[in-house]
């Protein structure tokens, strides 16, 4: 793959990753306009490559977004109560005969609505999914019921709707093994996703974006990669996020954003042929889920702090450029990181005095019921987690592929990537699959 040399250099945005963001006030200052990205740096291979660049470029002009006008056309209205009834009878329609029938109207009406109120009346009143019949599992949605962008009466059927189409969306084990007939190997998936990263963070894109990038980009290769050349790769890539962008941003960069991060290595017809190519081939089915929509629901569950989230973004985030776990279901990704992370902290906040927890105690009730798992059915994960981890924290700083722990020891993300717990005995035991 070196000989390839995914190169390019990188565009900045003033656009600000708010679910990254430590401090929640940042929240509030996030800008939803588009400003013209500057190049400012290149982007190589390696992760601790980034120049900065000495030609400066024009500056363009901003885009304002312009609201249609949509006109209202005004429409009579020409229904009639009259026409609710129809008389057969041949007899001339007089005054009194006509406020008659509308007296019989009225008696029918008056009638049947009291016989609806008295059906309504006899009928049990059926309620919504409720967990008053679960022990020890606690309501995480009752706080919520007024909010109606949380959708309270929706929420479990959603979940439960991701987790058959992750089932149906699936990624093959393995699936660039020899026998496929494909050029492309593993390390060359690698070496690709972590510049992605740069990319992406150069970009100020949005998590959701990241996340689905490498999912298109592993659902399209596990297809296609006996088809494939290695020259293609980075192009495979660069058409993955720009679909990603169309997809989750506001505001997605332009294509000849993709053009310039690349060193114009491929031209706008060449991006915009291999998007037509991976849409056909994925079936324009863009919806599989990501980690990152279970983390957020099972840290909810477990009413866990922003340190705590933040470590299970930063162990999920890790897995992107593993291969190996490429195929692993996200919401099991999801599950094995909060646990992970639970474990990790819980040892930091802990007295000298207090007996650890084993991890399988802390996975109460309330955290198997909205994850469906039991520790035992995510245990073999959390070892593989723990295990690519441990090996990335210990790595030294000049390593390939070393985009997401650089990313993750940035401030805005409390330089998680820097706790000394990640290379402490209670990370080598969990590597090892003890968890108790």
């Amino acid at each position: 793959m070196a000989s390839q040399g995914i190169r390019g250099t990188t565009l900045t945005s003033v656009r600000s990753n708010v679910e990254n963001e430590a401090n929640p006030s940042m929240a509030a200052k996030a800008r939803i306009t588009r400003a013209t990205r500057t190049a400012m740096t290149d982007i190589g291979n390696k992760a601790n490559i980034l120049q900065n660049a000495k030609n400066g470029l024009n500056k363009g002009v901003k885009k304002e977004a312009v609201k249609p006008a949509r006109g209202l056309s005004k429409q009579k209205a020409t229904t009639s109560l009259a026409q609710l009834t129809e008389v057969t009878t041949t007899t001339r329609v007089t005054r009194r005969s006509a406020e008659k029938i509308r007296e019989e109207l009225m008696e029918q009406d008056v009638s049947k609505a009291d016989i609806e109120m008295a059906d309504v009346e006899s009928k049990p009143v059926v309620s919504a999914y409720s967990l008053s019949n679960l022990e020890n599992v606690d309501n995480i949605d009752k706080d919520d019921i007024e909010n109606p962008q949380l959708v309270v009466e929706y929420v479990n059927d959603i979940y439960a709707y991701l987790r058959q189409l992750e089932t149906i969306q699936d990624i093959r084990e393995d699936y660039l093994n020899k026998s496929t007939g494909t050029s492309i190997l593993p390390k060359m998936r690698t070496v690709l996703v972590d510049w992605l990263i740069q990319v992406h963070s150069q970009f100020n894109l949005l998590q959701e974006t990241l996340y689905l990038t490498v999912a298109i980009l592993d659902r399209f290769l596990q297809d296609t990669a006996c088809k494939i050349e290695r020259k293609q790769l980075q192009l495979v890539g660069v058409a993955a996020m720009f679909i990603a962008s169309k997809y989750e941003e506001m505001y997605a960069p332009e294509i000849g954003d993709f053009v310039y991060i690349t060193d114009r290595a491929y031209t706008e017809p060449q991006i915009r042929d291999m998007e037509i190519k991976i849409l056909h081939t994925l079936c324009f089915d863009l919806g599989r889920p990501l980690p990152l929509h279970f983390l957020r629901r099972n840290s909810k569950a477990g009413n866990v702090d922003a340190l705590t989230h933040t470590l299970a973004k930063y162990a999920m985030e890790l897995t992107l450029v593993d291969y190996k776990m490429a195929h692993i279901k996200p919401s099991v990704i999801a599950a094995s990181a909060l646990a992970l992370s639970l474990k990790v902290l819980e040892d930091r906040n802990r007295m000298d005095e207090e007996t650890p927890k084993p991890i399988g105690e802390m996975w109460n009730s309330t955290l198997v019921h909205y994850t469906t798992y039991t520790f035992d059915m995510i245990s073999d994960s959390v070892e593989k987690l723990a295990g690519l981890m441990l090996t990335t924290s210990k790595a030294s700083a000049s390593s390939k592929n070393m985009a997401v722990r650089k990313k993750y020891e940035d401030k805005k993300l409390s330089k998680i990537a820097l706790l000394a717990e990640l290379t402490g005995p209670t990370m080598e035991a969990m590597a090892r699959g003890e968890f108790h």
